[in-house]
């Protein structure tokens, strides 16, 4: 590995943490509203299972949206996508702020997803292919910092916000800040190459976008119509067909909407996998865990946020380090490091929860939760870094389209299924009392997590880099640009 410090332009760095700002607010609200759920439920007369699409729908667009971002950044200029993902982040903002009915929220979260959709694949497109490639790690890192801060930071925020003002303005404090990023952005950033015309495959995104939504309808209906043939095995079915006939048309095309020659890589395949099965326990245990602390045990949505602040911190401060870690000794180590420490706070967590209580999450659970996102700074955002060197400059739209559509996809899925887990507490013992049936179904999703997560382990302590690989993509995107 190189020793030497690259020079990289002031205006490329500022472009960067503009669009990462911009990704940061909108994954910011996202999960805000996790804690606010019981609160929505009260105030529209709603279940739990119809509240949480906030959340999933918004997931679900954000993911739809990033499924195109390798045609958009070809065909479009890059000002002009951050332009209409600033407006959307905004315009969504304000209907979110004052929607009287939840059909109105949901329309907001959509419209505000699209633009977090735009922008966020953006930070990576640029570090990609305008930062060097020994700096690429750090450049990751500290970008994914602000991307992987968010999620476990929302619901801190959403409940302080919830508990002493008004769940509301967790849109109306974030614009602001949104707006601010965006011109910061749209002033700054540049591409390296000009957009070029090419055909939109809209058969295949339509394809792709049934897909996505039909498994997410199928999972959500496993919590109110069980194993039911028409509700969940039909649109399964139907998703596995979409997928099948998407991955057909697009190996037969010239112009596929995601070039699938990326998964010959099979580096790039291992990591797209850690990526998304870490992101989809990351996500589930934000919406988990202070759901339980207010459906099980009575607390509010501030004291529910609080109790995973100290592993955002963590998270923060680690990732860039984490991706220095890569740059210097390869991705074995900061993968070896961040396998053991899922490992044990995942075990850890899964063989606490018959003994869940108010102590325990405030303080050993805390405790276990950062240990936790060790784990995640040293596997994730260097999972996308390595998956994306091992592709030719050609695919790395496809592979970074990828990266971000499982990304969000992961976090809707992980919030899906653990709300099936929760009720399936309430089926496993329907003469219990509410507090129990929620206890049991959170024990049953953290054993689940623990399975997960020791096939994350697996991939991520088998995985062998490439020697020249490396210096064999550097060189050709060197040339290439």
């Amino acid at each position: 590995m190189s020793t030497t410090t690259p020079v990289i332009p002031t205006q490329t760095k500022v472009a960067i943490f503009g669009t990462a700002s911009l990704a940061f607010c909108g994954i910011l609200v996202e999960t805000s509203m996790n804690v606010t759920f019981p609160t929505l439920m009260h105030q529209f007369h709603t279940t739990l299972a119809t509240v949480q699409w906030v959340t999933t729908a918004y997931l679900l667009a954000v993911a739809a949206t990033m499924v195109i971002t390798a045609f958009i950044q070809q065909r479009f200029r890059w000002r002009t996508i951050i332009n209409v993902g600033g407006a959307g982040f905004v315009l969504g903002g304000l209907l979110c702020t004052v929607a009287p009915q939840l059909w109105l929220l949901l329309f907001g979260r959509i419209i505000q997803a699209i633009g977090t959709g735009l922008a966020l694949p953006l930070v990576f497109a640029q570090i990609m292919t305008q930062v060097p490639f020994t700096a690429q790690g750090r450049f990751t890192g500290t970008a994914g910092m602000l991307i992987a801060l968010a999620p476990s930071l929302g619901p801190t925020y959403g409940g302080l916000v919830t508990q002493l003002l008004s769940w509301r303005l967790i849109f109306g404090i974030t614009l602001p800040f949104g707006l601010i990023a965006w011109l910061i952005t749209a002033k700054t950033i540049r591409q390296t190459q000009a957009p070029r015309s090419r055909p939109f495959p809209l058969c295949q995104f339509g394809l792709v976008v049934a897909a996505l939504i039909l498994l997410i309808f199928s999972v959500n209906n496993l919590s109110t119509h069980g194993l039911s043939l028409v509700f969940v095995w039909l649109p399964l079915l139907l998703a596995v067909l979409a997928v099948l006939t998407f991955t057909r048309s697009a190996t037969r095309t010239t112009h596929p909407l995601i070039n699938l020659a990326v998964f010959q890589q099979g580096n790039f395949t291992r990591a797209l996998l850690i990526y998304f099965f870490i992101q989809f326990i990351q996500i589930g245990l934000t919406f988990l865990l202070p759901n339980f602390a207010q459906l099980a045990l009575g607390k509010n949505a501030l004291v529910s946020g609080l109790m995973l602040l100290a592993g955002s911190l963590c998270s923060a401060i680690l990732s860039p380090l984490a991706g220095k870690l890569m740059d210097r000794r390869g991705i074995r180590r900061p993968f070896q490091i961040g396998s053991g420490f899922l490992l044990l706070a995942t075990l850890s967590l899964a063989g606490l929860a018959q003994h869940l209580s108010v102590g325990l999450i405030i303080g050993l659970f805390v405790g276990l939760f950062v240990g936790f996102r060790i784990g995640f700074s040293c596997l994730f955002n260097n999972a996308l870094t390595y998956g994306l060197q091992q592709l030719p400059p050609q695919l790395m739209g496809d592979g970074n389209a990828l990266f971000n559509t499982l990304q969000q996809y992961s976090g809707s899925l992980g919030t899906a299924i653990m709300a099936v887990l929760i009720t399936l507490g309430t089926r496993m013992a329907p003469s219990a009392s509410s507090t129990m049936q929620t206890t049991l179904g959170t024990q049953i999703a953290l054993w689940f997590s623990l399975i997960i997560i020791m096939i994350v382990a697996a991939l991520a302590l088998t995985t062998k880099p490439i020697a020249n690989m490396a210096d064999d993509q550097h060189q050709s995107r060197s040339s290439n640009h």
